[in-house]
């Protein structure tokens, strides 16, 4: 058996996961053996978590993460509505990419849409949120508000607090460039660090 923190197979793990979610586009085209063979690795990794704290890790959760896995079921057509906890319209939409953005100092916990509207016009939306530290290990998220932008007039919206209570997550995961999340139901995200330090966060555009 490894040593827990044994960094070479800690790489190895982050390697294939990373390579099952380009297999399954992020989980737009999740099969059965892809998918249980990723959610054999993700609980491996977790075993290894070399941060004690995740959720206080500030340094280490801060910046822009793009999203290499998700176990719920995403759609490349989908609506605003549906990516924006019913703030937007129900116009249909074709996702391209899905990237997160966190800012320990303020609390901004944003995730990042980017898609191709309607009329074939690339457009950003920006699901504002704020985190508070539970425990050690798990936050709650707060999303707020929806901001969509592009070649169209910038759009902003409020998300009903009342429809959509803060989530608990759990960091299961986390080191300089990867995390593996579970939220609610046992849902699995994993993210990899683009930048741990953007000139400009996407809700500011």
């Amino acid at each position: 058996m490894g040593h827990p923190f044994d960094p070479f197979r800690i790489a190895r793990l982050k390697t294939e996961l990373a390579a099952l979610g380009a297999v399954t586009e992020v989980g737009f085209a999740a099969g059965g053996a892809e998918v249980a063979r990723l959610q054999r690795l993700a609980a491996e990794l977790e075993a290894l978590n070399p941060t004690a704290r995740p959720a206080r890790a500030a340094a280490l959760l801060r910046g822009r993460w793009h999203l290499v896995y998700a176990s719920f079921g995403l759609l490349r057509r989908s609506t605003l509505a549906a990516l924006s906890f019913g703030a937007l319209p129900r116009t249909e939409v074709d996702v391209v990419e899905i990237y997160q953005e966190t800012e320990p100092a303020t609390g901004w916990y944003d995730n990042v849409v980017h898609l191709i509207d309607a009329d074939g016009l690339p457009a950003t939306l920006v699901v504002a949120g704020t985190y508070a530290v539970r425990d050690d290990r798990a936050i709650d998220i707060r999303f707020e508000r929806a901001l969509l932008y592009g070649e169209r007039p910038r759009i902003e919206r409020p998300i009903d607090p009342e429809r959509h209570p803060p989530l608990l997550t759990r960091l299961s995961f986390l080191d300089d460039g990867f995390r593996l999340v579970r939220g609610s139901g046992g849902s699995l995200y994993v993210l990899e660090r683009l930048d741990p330090a953007p000139m400009r966060w996407a809700r500011e555009a």
